[in-house]
């Protein structure tokens, strides 16, 4: 394969794509995100998280300019640190999303365990009740330790109506995946709001129209790179607008088998290097 002299918006996801079951990015995958960025491309971190939770791994690549966070709520201009667009949630939208979910828990017979975040101007926020769970709880793994890095964690955290008018994302994560399944159900079709997820158990809500692959079109605007150069790397439900815009899309080994239908291509599992292997290969570094 010729080697390609074309520059390329790589648009990569974190969770389940380029860190691994530890959460992890592994060194190999590390060194092939640098390499491409050293010869001019554009890596452009695409994560559900918000730019304060991103692994360091990814921080510390030189020469990234922008990445789509939050599921494209918000585009960050890397360079410049400045937000270059930010698409928040109408209104009372958290509000009625914590009702209609604690609807929910109260109606089911069983005792239902789940948690909150939500994403505002830059930070993220959290119950304080939740934290001495998380201190002590194996049964959710990599997520508790997620929830225990770069979280503010609040009082009353249901009544910070302030900031939850200000919030961009709002993320409820069910232990028992078939929950979250349930209360994405609920709002499949509302007017104001989408949902999606990035792991079982969890239900991702931003406004209406924002997703990943919306967030990336100003950024092949900034950078005038159109769809046939964009290569878009997931495995999850909140990556699939990204994977169907990009010219080129990958579906991980460890995707859904919809994922996979959708991409163009499908590489290796997040624990194998899956999005490395792929790059390795479409820009001619294995030779």
């Amino acid at each position: 394969m010729e080697q390609k002299k074309e520059r390329y918006i790589i648009a990569v996801d974190m969770d389940g794509t380029l860190l691994n079951s530890q959460g992890k990015i592994t060194k190999r995958t590390a060194d092939v995100l640098q390499r491409l960025l050293d010869e001019g491309h554009y890596v452009v971190p695409a994560s559900g998280r918000s730019l304060g939770l991103l692994p360091l791994a990814v921080s510390a690549l030189k020469g990234i300019s922008y990445a789509v966070l939050e599921n494209g709520a918000v585009v960050w201009d890397w360079k410049n640190s400045c937000v270059l667009k930010r698409f928040p949630m109408p209104e009372g939208a958290a509000e009625r999303i914590l009702a209609s979910a604690e609807t929910y828990v109260k109606a089911e017979e069983e005792e239902i365990l789940y948690f909150v975040e939500f994403f505002a101007e830059g930070q993220v926020y959290a119950d304080k009740a939740d934290l001495e769970r998380f201190l002590d709880m194996d049964i959710l793994g990599n997520f508790a330790d997620y929830m225990l890095y770069g979280h503010t964690y609040l009082e009353n955290f249901m009544e910070q109506k302030d900031l939850l008018n200000q919030a961009e994302k709002l993320n409820l994560f069910f232990a028992v995946p078939k929950h979250g399944a349930a209360v994405r159900k609920i709002w499949d079709n509302d007017l104001e709001v989408s949902v999606t997820s990035s792991v079982p158990g969890n239900a991702e809500f931003n406004a209406r129209g924002v997703d990943k692959g919306n967030g990336l079109l100003p950024v092949m605007e900034k950078l005038g790179i159109d769809k046939e150069h964009v290569i878009a790397i997931g495995d999850s439900d909140n990556d699939l607008e990204m994977l169907q815009m990009a010219g080129i899309s990958v579906a991980m080994g460890n995707a859904a088998a919809h994922i996979k239908e959708t991409a163009v291509y499908v590489t290796g599992d997040n624990d194998h290097d899956g999005a490395a292997v792929f790059l390795e290969k479409f820009f001619c570094f294995d030779k």
